[in-house]
């Protein structure tokens, strides 16, 4: 399911520098100084940045029509969005690489104006998902506002990257059982909603604040 397994009151929430374990230098991610590629319509409303290789960012950021893929590397550039959901595979060693992004953000390592306003999880495998696996993910939620699950989805093995279908906001939900060129899956259509609609409040949020300082 898509559904966070863990949040906070707002998408800025971010923890004391002083108690986070810093990873070491060896495993901080690279830095995308340049503007984030416009592929769509419109410039991209959030980055998916892989923990890892093999993350899936060029599948999600093509289901996600809103989104952009910064591959390994943050998004640097203030010229194009810095909002970031970080991606991993659901297994011990994607966990742990998304606890070195998530930790390497919460002490001030990432680029200036970046914000990580989430973790999406997708599985590695079909299956029962591992109980160690499952309290390693309950761990890794305490330094992330919303997590969202990505099934595993056995037609992507035979589809190719352009074939696939996209979520674009207000999309109604995929019908059951619809091909990947058709429509998204029911769960990446779910966290797109969830990511849409929590960037939207945020937004509003911000702006209400901006216009009550200006108010004399």
């Amino acid at each position: 399911m898509a559904a966070p397994l863990h949040s906070h009151q707002d998408l800025e929430h971010r923890l004391d520098p002083g108690t986070v374990a810093v990873p070491p230098p060896e495993r901080l991610a690279q830095v995308w100084e340049t503007p984030l590629p416009t592929t769509g319509a419109h410039p991209p409303l959030f980055a998916v940045l892989g923990a890892h290789g093999g993350a899936g960012t060029s599948t999600l950021a093509r289901w996600w029509a809103p989104a952009a893929d910064s591959g390994l590397a943050w998004p640097g550039s203030p010229l194009t969005t810095q909002q970031v959901i970080v991606a991993a595979r659901l297994c011990m060693s994607g966990l742990a690489a998304a606890a070195d992004r998530l930790r390497e953000w919460h002490a001030g390592l990432a680029p200036d104006g970046v914000t990580v306003i989430g973790l999406v999880l997708t599985e590695s495998r079909p299956g029962r998902v591992p109980a160690m696996v499952r309290r390693y993910r309950a761990v890794v939620a305490e330094l992330v506002d919303h997590i969202y699950d990505i099934g595993w989805h056995d037609e992507l093995v035979v589809c190719e990257l352009a074939e696939l279908a996209e979520y674009v906001p207000f999309d109604p939900a995929p019908r059951r059982r619809s091909r990947l060129c058709e429509a998204v899956p029911a769960d990446v259509h779910r966290a797109g909603t969830q990511i849409i609609a929590r960037l939207a409040d945020s937004y509003s949020s911000a702006a209400a604040q901006h216009d009550s300082e200006q108010t004399p």
